[in-house]
């Protein structure tokens, strides 16, 4: 817990580059951007699932209530947008809503469907589908995973990764800058205002 303000403002930083470089070249992407959740929010969901969400996490939520408008997050996706915009992120993800997560974690990573390690606490935070069933998660089981993402499938057990929220933004917000690829991905491309990083 002590590298908690370091990952808070790790976040911060990666997350005010990613909107600088979507505001000068992704402007559709950028403007539909959600307004931030509030802290009352972000407890509530806490109590609800009996987790403590990571800071950096946190702090993304406190910025942006996911990565996208939530229609784009419902299944079917909107009609007045076709193509949502928020699945930006490399591999066609998407942070979802914080309201959208109580949803995703009844999913493929409920704590009650690990039966060899029923203490787990992995918490949904972005998809590749509306329904949430392909993803990332990040660790709120206390101990050393804490903090960390990892990847998780309808039909697979949730697989632990070492990597953090902020770390993971720092490296998008390095790749869109630099204009690079990462992890297999190309290079983000725009079209039409959109970023379409897939």
């Amino acid at each position: 817990m002590t590298e908690d303000p370091i990952r808070a403002e790790q976040t911060l930083a990666a997350w005010t580059r990613i909107e600088t470089w979507l505001r000068k070249h992704a402007p559709r992407t950028f403007e539909r951007l959600p307004e931030p959740t509030t802290e009352d929010r972000l407890r509530s969901l806490e109590q609800e699932l009996d987790l403590t969400i990571p800071a950096d996490v946190r702090a993304f939520y406190l910025l942006r209530n996911g990565t996208g408008p939530a229609s784009d997050f419902d299944w079917p996706t909107s009609r007045e947008d076709p193509e949502p915009t928020g699945y930006f992120l490399p591999d066609g993800e998407g942070v979802g809503p914080l309201e959208d997560l109580s949803m995703w974690f009844e999913g493929p990573v409920a704590a009650e469907r690990l039966d060899d390690a029923p203490g787990q606490r992995y918490l949904p935070i972005t998809t590749i589908d509306p329904d949430g069933f392909y993803g990332t998660f990040v660790d709120c089981t206390p101990g050393p995973g804490y903090g960390l993402l990892g990847g998780y499938a309808e039909a697979d057990i949730p697989s632990p990764g070492k990597t953090t929220f902020a770390a993971f933004l720092t490296e998008v917000a390095d790749a869109l800058h630099e204009g690079r690829g990462f992890g297999g991905v190309d290079a983000p491309r725009v079209i039409e205002g959109r970023l379409d990083w897939r």
